[in-house]
Order: structure tokens, then sequence, then C-alpha cells
């Protein structure tokens, strides 16, 4: 059975991350899953700060995501974190709180649009675990990984309805990542938050009080790699061991998306994946284990 969903990218991931994207797009053709673009999608919002400023806009915004993926019959696969975290408890909340729907769907008429709670939002993870499942990746991975790598899965990869079990989605990563014969190292700060939210507020507690203390672990555990499934994280990860140069900190280790690991092991080459645009050295690890 053809798995299909439409593709929400985020900000992030088109703006300062489009190796991500390509990455993405390679693994979906070689595992059968159609991703459908988006059109005149917007941010989702931003999930920690915009709630807070204004609940209502934000639920309005991501509304109009959703009835975007509503428009075309199809449920929301989504390639970021936050952007999980923003559009699926929007949607939950909205679908239990019927006078707050409407006051969106208010808002909403003035653009021509209407949110009824039809579409379900899963993480890309979700999607590739669950509908397309371990054993087609498996089938896919010609060139098994052989590297050591470090996990951080993003503190909104832990979100969950009320009772869940929060290491579902990261359980369903560390399988997935394990699939492309690469080993997991553990490093004992795996859910210690990266620091991203907090580097507008304070640019050196993220750094020295969150990055730091990851890189410090990670290295110790020996990784090869940090692998990532959050662009945010991403970029904190990548510009983070660039500005601790700042504080006498030199760390160099590659951070790459989950998506660009699977495409790697799946033999896309790495030339395709266009890994120069990374801020930390994937690409010279990409060559390595292409000489392996």
């Amino acid at each position: 059975m053809a798995v299909k969903y439409v593709s929400f990218l985020g900000c992030q991931i088109p703006m300062r991350l489009p190796c991500t994207e390509i990455a993405s797009n390679r693994v979906f053709e070689k595992i059968g899953l159609e991703a459908v673009d988006l059109p005149g999608y917007s941010c989702c919002p931003e999930p920690v700060i915009s709630r807070q400023l204004d609940k209502t806009t934000s639920l309005a915004i991501s509304a109009r995501n959703l009835a975007l993926a509503e428009e075309l019959g199809l449920n929301m696969m989504i390639l970021c974190n936050g952007c999980y975290e923003t559009l699926d408890e929007a949607n939950e909340f909205l679908r239990h709180n019927p006078e707050e729907m409407r006051r969106v769907n208010d808002i909403l008429k003035r653009y021509g649009k209407r949110y009824s709670g039809g579409v379900e939002v899963k993480h890309v993870v979700e999607v590739l675990y669950e509908d397309i499942g371990p054993d087609r990746i498996r089938l896919n991975v010609t060139k098994p990984l052989n590297i050591r790598v470090a996990l951080h899965y993003g503190c909104h990869m832990y979100r969950e309805k009320k009772g869940a079990d929060i290491m579902r989605k990261p359980n369903m990563m560390k399988e997935l990542t394990s699939l492309a014969g690469v080993e997991v190292v553990d490093y004992g700060l795996e859910r210690l938050c990266c620091g991203y939210p907090t580097m507008l507020a304070n640019e050196e507690f993220s750094l020295k009080n969150r990055l730091l203390l990851k890189l410090n672990r990670i290295k110790e555990a020996g990784a090869d790699a940090i692998v990532v499934a959050c662009p945010a994280c991403n970029i904190q990860f990548e510009m983070g061991q660039i500005m601790l140069r700042r504080y006498g900190e030199n760390y160099k280790i590659p951070c790459m998306n989950l998506m660009e690991l699977l495409a790697l092991s799946f033999g896309v080459p790495y030339k395709e994946l266009h890994l120069e645009l990374h801020k930390s050295p994937v690409l010279n690890l990409a060559r390595r284990m292409e000489m392996t």
C-alpha cells in the first residue's frame, strides 16, 4: 500500500538546512513514501514563545497550516521537532475546545480558510517506523555506515499525549538510526536540552551550561558524529561549536540529520546531498566513509 503524506518542512530546513530536505526526498523516493509539498504554508508558529505572547493568534496560525493539509485531504508529516509539538498540540487542543475552534475559524474566514480538525499530525520518525516499518528501511540499506554516533533526540520529541510513554518516539529514532549500520553510543545526557531555546535570552548559559555539557560527554563517549531529528538542534550543535571558540573551546564534531544518515546508508552519493552546506565537518566525515 502506498504511503502518502503532506510534508511540513518548517522554516529552518528550507532556509538554513536544505541538505536535510534533499536527503529526505531521496530517502522517501527509495522507500516508496510520497511526500506532497504544502503550498502557502507559514511558520508553525514557534512553540515556546508565540503561544505565550498571544495564544489565539498562535492557534490561528497553526490552524491555517492544518487547514491547508485538510484541503489536500492528506495527513501531515513533520520534519521538525518544534513544528511537530506546535501543530500536534494545536490540533489536539482545538479538537477538544469547540469554542476556541470557532474563534480561530472566525479569524481564518477572513483569509478563505476553515479548520475542522480533520487531519492527523505525525513526526517523520513515526511515519518511518509505523507506516514504512523497520523491515523496509533495512532492505534499502546498501552501504552500512561503520561509525559511532551519539543521538540527540530534542526536547519536543518527548512530547506525548497524556499518559503515553515519552520514550516512544526516541526509541523509534534509536532503532532507525541503528538500521544504518552505525553503533549508537550512550553518553548519559541524551535528554538534556541542547540550549537552542535559551540562546536569545542568555548566549553564555546556552553554550556553556547546555551545549558544552553535551559535547564534553559525547566526545568522552568516542562518537564520530551527532545525529539529530530537529533542524533547530542541528543549528545549535553546528553554530554553537563555532561560537564556543569565544570561550576557549574547540569542538569540531559533525552533526547531521537522521535523514542524511539514512540517505548515506541507502547508497546515495554524498555529493548529491550537498553536505558542504553544513557548518560542522559532515562533508569530511562522508568522504572518509566513502573511502572505507
